[in-house]
C-alpha cells in the first residue's frame, strides 16, 4: 500500500472510488497529518460529501490508513 503524500491526490481517490464506505482505506502519509490539521480537514470534507463518516485508523510506519463508514448505519453505500 503506498501512502497519499499530496491532498490532491487523497481526493483524486475518494472521487474515483466506487465501493462502499467501510470497503475504502486511505492510507495517508504521516507527512499530510500537519500541526493545523487543514489537510485532513480538507479530505475529511470530501468524504462527508459523500454521506460517509471516519471511523478511525490503523497506524502504520509512515502512515496511518483511514477506515470510514456510511453515516447513516441503514446504508450501506
Amino acid at each position: 500500500m503506498n501512502p497519499i503524500t499530496k491532498v490532491e491526490e487523497a481526493l483524486l481517490k475518494i472521487d474515483q472510488f466506487f465501493g462502499t464506505a467501510s470497503e475504502l482505506r486511505l492510507p495517508i502519509s504521516d507527512s499530510l497529518n500537519d500541526s493545523v490539521g487543514i489537510n485532513m480537514a480538507i479530505i475529511t470534507d470530501k468524504i462527508l460529501a459523500k454521506g460517509w463518516i471516519p471511523n478511525g485508523f490503523e497506524a502504520k510506519d509512515g502512515y496511518r490508513v483511514y477506515l470510514y463508514q456510511a453515516s447513516d448505519p441503514s446504508k450501506s453505500s
